[in-house]
């Protein structure tokens, strides 16, 4: 797993940053509520939100996607206007997705930024958080 990782962080930031440019907002945001979901599959945490309006803000490269939260899931959404704002650099986003690196130590190092609702954001972090985790004891327990 660990060999993935590396790998992934290594040439993901170069693919990300070439389809950030080439790729348009309302396809990304597509993209990434696609898999959020598949993520969050049979999971409810997020009920609570509904209506909630989360911004991904990726300054470099500079990138502003939208989503709204409806029924538990992450729908397409224009970027603004927002409830939370999460802001920082691919990096720092792709090493939160791969878990390479705490949410608290990216925050507290000034390298992701949240704004408005803070609530919000962290629900969203203990959500998806759950679920990778068993995604990967899954994974783990196919693997010999």
């Amino acid at each position: 797993m660990a060999f993935l990782s590396d790998i992934v962080s290594q040439t993901a930031p170069r693919a990300l940053d070439f389809g950030a440019r080439v790729v348009p907002a309302p396809a990304i945001a597509l993209g990434g509520a696609l898999m959020a979901n598949a993520l969050l599959v049979s999971d409810h945490t997020l009920e609570a939100l509904s209506g909630t309006r989360v911004c991904l803000e990726i300054t470099n490269p500079k990138l502003a996607i939208g989503f709204v939260i409806r029924n538990a899931r992450l729908w397409p959404a224009p970027p603004i206007p927002w409830t939370t704002c999460i802001r920082g650099e691919m990096r720092s986003f792709l090493a939160l997705l791969l878990q390479t690196e705490d949410a608290d130590a990216l925050f507290f190092d000034r390298r992701l930024c949240v704004e408005g609702d803070t609530g919000v954001a962290l629900q969203l972090r203990h959500a998806l958080e759950s679920a990778i985790y068993r995604h990967k004891k899954r994974l783990r327990s196919l693997l010999p």
